[in-house]
């Protein structure tokens, strides 16, 4: 009798049948390159937004910039890992409402694409966050500048806009616009979230750097409801939305998750083929400074791909 047999049999059969409790995110394409040093070059990589040659070059590869004057570089506090400097934009309570880098990317992408970036929010903006976070998504036709047209519903053939940001600080949730988005109180169709305490929920840590990922999968084709949503905070999942997955309920604009409750019917982003993801806008809208009052938020290590990217290694 083959006694080695016996024993590794047993292993086998209970390493095989261990489930773990909780989801692992892969590795990413971040995890080739130490400091994100030479990711630009990655073939999956479609477009890098390190702020490490100068702001001038910088603000020249954005076609519209908000407030240049109220931007400047900080080479000292950057994300763990970072090797290049972080981009700062500031605000002036009664003169602005602080700033924006908007791009525009022709002919745009389909399928799926993936979008990390870090921000640091300061605990002086508590109380003042309007709009901080990058949003990616795309207009029919693709235009150089910003134009939200917040309120209004109907516009699947025209506009996607995806972000996740603080919603009611420290709260971190999407903000989210796409054809078949939910309307609000009073008929007008306002950025939906879609997080809502879920038990993976993640919330805003004040002055720390935070590093935010997003995947949007388009529906293809336009008539299905077949489009996904992943989210990741610091390398955790913070939700993910598709096709039958998750179950819950929605509650005007909001998306509560609910095992109880049906299942989430799947994004259908557009409803034109002509529509695909084409912008990208680094926002910093801080509205509600008092007169004098200045406050800041800091981005960095910007990466778009055709790949979960995951945080930088180290």
């Amino acid at each position: 009798m083959n006694t080695k047999a016996l024993i590794i049999i047993p292993i086998i059969l209970i390493s095989s049948s261990f489930k773990p409790l909780l989801k692992v995110s892969p590795i990413g394409i971040a995890g080739k390159y130490r400091n994100d040093a030479g990711i630009a070059q990655d073939p999956d990589v479609l477009y890098s937004g390190s702020f490490n040659d100068g702001l001038d070059k910088i603000c020249s590869r954005y076609s519209d910039v908000r407030n240049r004057d109220g931007m400047w570089l900080d080479s000292k506090d950057v994300p763990d890992g970072s090797k290049v400097p972080a981009l700062v934009m500031t605000n002036k309570g009664g003169v602005n409402d602080g700033g924006h880098l908007y791009r525009i990317f022709k002919p745009g992408f389909d399928g799926t694409i993936y979008l990390r970036y870090y921000v640091k929010y300061p605990a002086s903006s508590k109380g003042y966050i309007h709009h901080e976070s990058v949003w990616i998504g795309g207009y029919n036709p693709a235009t150089t500048w910003p134009n939200p047209r917040a309120g209004i519903c109907g516009l699947g053939d025209k506009r996607i806009s995806v972000a996740y940001e603080p919603v009611l600080a420290p709260n971190m949730d999407t903000y989210l616009y796409w054809g078949d988005m939910r309307q609000g109180g009073g008929g007008k169709c306002y950025g939906n979230d879609m997080v809502n305490h879920s038990p993976t929920a993640q919330t805003l840590q004040w002055d720390k750097w935070m590093c935010v990922e997003l995947m949007i999968k388009l529906n293809n084709p336009i008539t299905a409801h077949n489009g996904e949503l992943k989210v990741w905070q610091d390398g955790k999942e913070v939700g993910h939305w598709g096709p039958g997955f998750p179950k819950g309920y929605w509650d005007a604009d909001s998306w509560y998750n609910d095992t109880t409750k049906q299942p989430f019917e799947g994004f259908k982003w557009r409803t034109n083929a002509k529509l695909n993801i084409n912008n990208l806008w680094i926002e910093f809208y801080d509205d509600q400074s008092p007169a004098g009052a200045s406050h800041h938020i800091k981005f960095a290590n910007l990466v778009i791909a055709r790949k979960y990217i995951g945080p930088i290694k180290k």
